[in-house]
């Protein structure tokens, strides 16, 4: 099925990082969720550079433009800001796999897990 691009979708997709990160970390503390992509093998990520990646998305019509190529049969994931917080971020330190967000088209943002913690800290520390 093709996914349809709605306008909001289209104008984060042409800010530039600094924007579409900010956005990312505000639409996340407004959902408290974070969407990610699963297959038949589990989560997705993808490997550059010898590095590897674990991409995320604050809306799952991000993610689902991402449903082609490698990651055709892969189907949105929901996870809750709070479990991604307390433990991906450690995890996928542990691990030594990179975050990148808003993947699309070859590219992401790719950041630094205690520089996420902290930045999605300081956006739910705005809710309460």
């Amino acid at each position: 099925k093709s996914v349809v691009m709605t306008k909001e979708v289209e104008n984060v997709l042409k800010l530039d990082n600094f924007k579409k990160y900010r956005y990312f970390l505000k639409k996340i503390a407004d959902y408290e969720e974070v969407w990610a992509l699963k297959d038949e093998e589990g989560w997705v990520s993808l490997r550059m550079n010898e590095e590897s990646f674990f991409p995320v998305w604050p809306k799952a019509e991000f993610a689902e433009l991402c449903i082609s190529g490698d990651w055709q049969g892969a189907r949105c994931e929901v996870i809750e800001l709070d479990e991604f917080l307390q433990n991906w971020i450690p995890g996928l330190k542990e691990d030594g796999i990179r975050v990148t967000i808003m993947w699309y088209e070859g590219s992401g943002i790719d950041v630094d897990w205690d520089g996420l913690s902290r930045d999605i800290e300081h956006d739910l520390e705005q809710y309460e």
